[in-house]
């Protein structure tokens, strides 16, 4: 197994640059990349360019896939700490790993024990397909560190820790037996969510998924992208989140319900993936929605009920949130009020 890394987006004074995390430390991938070549006398193999994005990097993952774990281990084996082209995390802002990607999709109502503390209707997944929302890229994603803004359409705003799937090379009718062939890694997300814009009372349609989830600022990703081969098995992946300290959720992979190659293999079926695009694999229990109250399949109403009375437990102006999954990082995001 080659030496562990991870792959961020990151700004320094002004400047913009993949980097490669490596015990710790950040890299500038493009600087390190050439130190790496002069050192070993390689030639380029690469584009005549080096100013390359996270999508140029995922456009041609195959290739980048086998050259990171050289200069990763090339700048673990010398010592590099103190290089230019090395920096300590608290150096740089972490932007959204890539910038920016064409879709992101969200699997809706895709875990057990989330599904039922919302008082949803049992899933089925032998006679269903996912759920799928679409969620805005530019406006709306954003990275570690960066202040997740309430919108004043919304009194009863809500976290959702997931794991993200990164898309690595072009898919179309992909079957689910070669799914993860088409992964490049994982990331973590906050599928942040206006609870009182979700349901529309009396209206043509019941549900408003975009009032709900396509807010300004409302999908914190990031900060680092964990390539797929060093998470080989998703069976039991730790996913938690913490607000303000408290650990609210704390849930496992093991209670999806429609599992990562299902969802690539549906998602495809109905548009092309391109390399960058985001798959947001749905959350577990521990939604403030439902904070402090049991109900039963089909008791959405009640859930309802409960947050408008003002007892859940939901996002304000100076909370901090923070999404944690094991081997990939902590996606941690503050909470300021509606902007002017």
């Amino acid at each position: 197994m080659p030496l562990v890394y991870r792959l961020a987006t990151v700004s320094h004074r002004s400047r913009t640059f993949v980097a490669l995390e490596v015990n710790g430390t950040l890299y500038d991938l493009a600087a390190a990349y050439e130190a790496f070549k002069a050192a070993r006398g390689r030639r380029d193999f690469f584009k005549a360019r080096h100013n390359y994005s996270m999508i140029d990097i995922l456009e041609e993952w195959e290739l980048f896939d086998g050259v990171l774990d050289d200069v990763a281990a090339f700048v673990a084996a010398k010592d590099t700490k103190s290089a230019p082209f090395a920096y300590s995390v608290d150096e740089v802002e972490f932007l959204p790993p890539m910038l920016y990607p064409d879709k992101v999709l969200n699997a809706g109502s895709n875990f057990y024990d989330h599904s039922k503390e919302m008082g949803a209707a049992p899933p089925d997944p032998e006679k269903q397909e996912p759920y799928f929302f679409y969620k805005g890229s530019k406006e709306t994603l954003i990275g570690h560190g960066d202040k997740i803004r309430l919108t004043p359409r919304s009194d009863y705003t809500d976290w959702e820790a997931e794991i993200a799937v990164v898309i690595g090379r072009t898919a179309k009718n992909v079957n689910r037996k070669d799914a993860f062939d088409y992964v490049a890694g994982y990331t973590c997300y906050n599928d942040v969510s206006a609870r009182d814009r979700m349901r529309r009372w009396n209206e043509t349609f019941d549900y408003d998924w975009f009032s709900n989830k396509g807010n300004d600022t409302f999908g914190p990703i990031g900060p680092y992208i964990l390539p797929r081969k060093f998470m080989p098995d998703l069976s039991d992946v730790m996913i938690k989140c913490f607000h303000n300290g408290d650990m609210v959720q704390s849930f496992s992979t093991s209670n999806i319900i429609f599992d990562i190659p299902r969802l690539i293999e549906t998602a495809s079926s109905v548009t092309t993936l391109s390399p960058g695009d985001v798959i947001a694999c749905g959350t577990g229990a521990g939604a403030g929605m439902a904070h402090g109250i049991k109900v039963g399949w089909n008791e959405m109403e009640k859930v309802f009920e409960h947050m408008y009375a003002g007892k859940a437990r939901l996002l304000k102006a100076g909370d901090t949130i923070a999404v944690e999954i094991d081997g990939i990082g902590r996606l941690e995001n503050k909470v300021f009020p509606a902007a002017n």
